[in-house]
């Protein structure tokens, strides 16, 4: 456009925030709360860490390896689709979560690390349930996008 009209473009400056910082309840968000989060977030890396540690540790290379291929596919889902339900609930009776998740040991720690929460399955509306318990599901209700990111970079390079 600029060249067309033989002058200058003048470049509008570049706004840092969109509007001021908030927090999810609607609160300003301080310096302090910042620290706070930042903290909270650098804790659930290193209990990822720590977690991914024990199954490296206390598995198969083998079992290692497929456990960290079945949660980066887990993590990709999640990271495709934050706000679609159906990724963030694994069933635990599930056969394949139970081979290479569920029945290794640091498993399910792995899992909570993820920010996944042990919650039953709700009963659909018309559909009974008779004498069976109610299906355990572990369900992500928070999505905390860089942390899946950096567990995806973490877990990618377990051999």
């Amino acid at each position: 456009e600029a060249a067309r009209s033989g002058g200058a473009v003048k470049a509008e400056p570049v706004k840092k925030w969109v509007d001021e910082p908030m927090t999810e309840g609607g609160e300003e968000l301080t310096m302090e709360m910042a620290i706070a989060l930042q903290d909270m977030a650098d804790k659930r890396l290193k209990d990822l860490q720590a977690a991914c540690g024990e199954v490296v540790m206390s598995n198969t290379p083998d079992a290692t390896r497929h456990a960290a291929q079945a949660l980066c596919a887990i993590i990709k889902n999640v990271l495709f689709t934050p706000r679609a339900r159906a990724p963030r609930r694994i069933p635990t009776d599930n056969p394949a979560f139970v081979e290479n998740i569920g029945s290794l040991v640091g498993g399910g720690k792995v899992m909570y690390a993820l920010g996944f929460e042990e919650e039953e399955e709700e009963e659909e509306p018309g559909q009974e349930r008779g004498d069976a318990p109610p299906r355990k599901l572990l369900v992500m209700n928070r999505v905390y996008l860089d942390d899946l990111r950096a567990a995806l970079a973490f877990l990618a390079n377990v051999k």
